[in-house]
């Protein structure tokens, strides 16, 4: 799969609007001759007309530099005529020149006539430029540019969004506590698996008269045999001595495409088009007695005293889950929230135009076919920007550089917390303060901000009901992202 360019910055908010003041370079730049045509509302050209007296002097300065600093046979240096110089780098330093100057003139006519565009100016694919390399006068350049299209945010009364909140029930909460158990049990090697046992082995690939694959797939990895929803499987992989192997489809053990990825070690796309059965060796047999539920296992779960009983630990498991679940839940509620307000609004795009920009702005060289194949995935986060940009600007949404060290702090806290270690304020102060000196990090977490902020600012435009689901029916939302 053919990688595009990244989502175009549409440049709304104050912060990516951040650049330096212009030069007296670039205001000497201001007699160019420029001027702008649309051909629909989305579509447009600019042209810019470019004078010797716009480059003459610059071009002049450069050729006599050159001319101190050639060595020529049969001239001294700094002696060499000006004619010569003008023949052999005239050409490459006006190229040069004119370049620069093009940008510099183009950019500023930009942010001075306020245009929205989507991407960059790029040469018109026909009648592009006039002018004569070899006897420069007057040079005109023309440029296609997209414009970013008007949005209108508006949602009907009968547009409804949903928000799944996920139904804690008793079973979620006897699976935790189970699981609770096993992670602070005891681990023991028995000589057979039983049906809650985990086994670590080796899944090798076989062809279709059940023989080893030459060349197939091969990766050590763990089963934890009640998670094993096919019930002929799961039967099949009970008893089994270390050594002993047995013949599966990996497909009736995953959960998912993803999940069989992991646990043979492909990647997404080969995992998806894996129909091969595989013979699964046993290396290791683990089993887990559950801790005993009391005292002990309530502090070194919860914390010392805070739980002191069964009801009051089914409690705060509740609480627990509750809060999970909450954050998943508002994670796919925002994800599925975006993409039904694209689909809703569905802003147009100067299509062509942008097809004809990855083109141009793409890294490596691709094809018109392969932009054609990608383009309406691509099409749909361009057509976010323009929402949430549009949302941005007319509610003078802001975010503060408080705001992005605030969060910053809570990101390094999170990422800590995955190991268990705790972060207190007087560590992390310095980290966020050296974070803050990375103009990069820093514009990411300003970009998710402002993304929050606008998906907080919709949410408040549109009409959304909260509908209770089990977790199968949450698990199935999600999967349909």
């Amino acid at each position: 799969m053919v990688k595009l360019v990244d989502t175009l910055d549409l440049g709304s908010s104050a912060l990516r609007r951040v650049g330096s003041s212009p030069s007296t370079r670039t205001l000497l730049l201001l007699r160019m001759n420029i001027s702008k045509t649309n051909s629909d509302s989305l579509n447009g050209v600019i042209t810019v007309e470019v004078t010797p007296d716009d480059y003459r002097s610059q071009v002049d300065e450069l050729l006599e530099n050159y001319r101190k600093q050639a060595k020529i046979p049969g001239f001294r240096t700094g002696k060499v005529p000006m004619a010569l110089i003008r023949k052999q780098y005239q050409k490459s330093v006006l190229v040069d020149e004119l370049n620069k100057m093009l940008g510099s003139k183009i950019d500023t006519y930009i942010r001075d006539e306020k245009l929205r565009l989507l991407g960059q100016p790029i040469p018109c694919e026909e009648n592009a430029s006039e002018g004569d390399w070899d006897k420069p006068d007057v040079f005109t350049f023309r440029y296609d540019v997209g414009y970013s299209p008007a949005v209108d945010i508006k949602f009907g009364w009968f547009t409804k969004f949903v928000h799944h909140k996920v139904k804690i029930d008793d079973t979620m909460i006897d699976k935790q506590v189970s699981d609770l158990r096993r992670r602070f049990g005891k681990m023991s090697e028995p000589e057979t698996s039983g049906a809650e046992d985990m086994l670590v082995g080796t899944f090798v690939e076989l062809d279709e008269q059940g023989e080893i694959l030459a060349g197939g797939v091969m990766h050590e990895t763990t089963v934890s045999i009640d998670d094993v929803d096919q019930k002929t499987t799961s039967k099949m992989l009970v008893g089994l001595k270390k050594d002993d192997s047995v013949d599966v489809d990996p497909r009736n053990i995953s959960k998912d495409t993803e999940d069989l990825g992991r646990m043979l070690g492909l990647e997404a796309d080969a995992a998806g088009s894996f129909k091969s059965k595989a013979r699964f060796t046993v290396k290791e047999i683990r089993h887990i007695d559950g801790a005993e539920l009391g005292s002990e296992f309530y502090d070194k779960v919860f914390g010392e005293g805070k739980i002191t009983d069964e009801q009051g630990m089914r409690l705060r498991v509740r609480e627990d889950l509750s809060g999970m679940f909450d954050r998943d839940a508002d994670t796919v509620f925002r994800r599925k929230f975006v993409s039904e307000v694209i689909d809703k609004l569905n802003p147009p795009l100067p299509e062509e135009f942008l097809k004809r920009w990855i083109q141009v702005a793409n890294e490596k060289p691709i094809s018109k076919e392969e932009v054609d194949q990608e383009f309406s995935e691509y099409a749909k986060g361009i057509k976010w920007q323009v929402i949430q940009n549009h949302i941005i600007d007319e509610h003078k949404l802001e975010v503060k550089r408080e705001e992005i060290e605030s969060e910053a702090g809570e990101m390094m806290k999170a990422q800590y917390a995955q190991y268990g270690i705790p972060l207190e304020a007087e560590q992390m102060a310095p980290m966020v303060a050296n974070m803050m000196t990375q103009d990069k990090e820093v514009r990411r977490i300003a970009e998710s901000l402002y993304e929050r902020k606008a998906i907080d600012k919709l949410r408040e435009l549109a009409k959304i009901k909260e509908k209770e689901i089990d977790y199968d029916a949450f698990m199935k939302v999600v999967k349909a992202l």
